[in-house]
């Protein structure tokens, strides 16, 4: 099921707040797929998950206003710039009495408390991050643990990507989503098998689908490879071959306009049901 708000009776959906790749979007040929960064919150009963604070993230927090006390748990696939650079603007940051974990891995040497000190201090911020009033408790992620939030579990894994990113398994009275972004395929066009054990019989997945074949392999302008990023056809072949259910194509490429993503769905994913690509406040419940 698809909606723009969840069900108040839905025990496992999933929001997603930003869905845009590299650098935010915004105008009139990004309005239906949406040109925040990445942000996704999952909810799997009493559990209230956020992954990553791209600028999608000020949108969440705009819509905790009137909330007389906020906490959340953050995870973050990796700490590129477009997974972050929402967080200063994160209102819920600003008030005392709100409480926030936020879990990440290593990547670099650097941990997410690192990267936001760096981030926010003169000249390129006017605040720093110990003016934000809210209990904010930073942990560090061994990428392939599981975490375990009462009924919940969550499995993570290593996937390609410049640094290292992580993949996430949200499983979750007997259903499951899985999150993979920011992932590049094997160059050969062989199937990842640490990916393929991440999202096998997935009930939803949410993926990685910036390029098309030809930007990929620079047939039209340099070659992307290297950089990442997977192409909608790859992202589908390993969908198809782990037998998920439902595939939301995602992190789409900031050049890309809504008329383009609606001319790739109808040419490449028209026979495919069940894949398509994701838009900026689109929930979907699971159970």
């Amino acid at each position: 099921m698809t909606s723009t708000n969840p069900d108040s009776q839905a025990r496992f959906w999933v929001k997603f707040w930003g869905v845009r790749g590299s650098i935010p979007a915004p105008g009139q040929g990004t309005v239906r797929y949406g040109g925040n960064t990445t942000c996704i919150e999952v909810c799997c009963g009493a559990q209230r998950i956020i992954l990553d604070g791209g600028t999608g993230v000020r949108l969440l927090g705009d819509a905790q206003r009137g909330a007389h006390r906020t906490e959340m748990t953050f995870l973050m696939t990796h700490l590129h710039l477009d997974h972050v650079q929402g967080f200063p603007f994160f209102a819920p940051f600003l008030f005392p009495g709100n409480r926030f974990e936020l879990f990440s891995a290593r990547h670099n040497g650097a941990g997410l408390e690192d990267v936001l000190r760096l981030l926010l201090t003169q000249p390129a911020f006017p605040i720093s991050l110990d003016m934000f009033a809210a209990d904010l408790i930073f942990r560090e992620l061994t990428i392939g643990q599981a975490l375990d939030f009462g009924p919940l579990r969550i499995r993570t894994a290593l996937l390609n990507h410049p640094g290292g990113v992580v993949g996430y398994r949200f499983e979750f009275e007997g259903l499951a989503y899985a999150h993979c972004s920011d992932w590049e395929h094997p160059y050969d066009g062989s199937l990842d098998p640490v990916l393929l054990d991440l999202i096998r019989g997935a009930d939803l997945l949410s993926i990685d689908a910036t390029y098309t074949e030809d930007e990929y392999h620079g047939r039209v302008g340099n070659s992307r490879r290297g950089w990442g990023h997977a192409t909608h056809d790859a992202a589908v072949r390993h969908a198809e071959a782990a037998g998920v259910r439902r595939t939301l194509l995602f992190h789409h490429d900031p050049s890309r306009t809504d008329g383009e993503l609606d001319a790739i769905a109808a040419t490449s994913l028209l026979d495919r049901p069940g894949i398509g690509f994701v838009r900026e406040g689109e929930v979907v419940e699971l159970a």
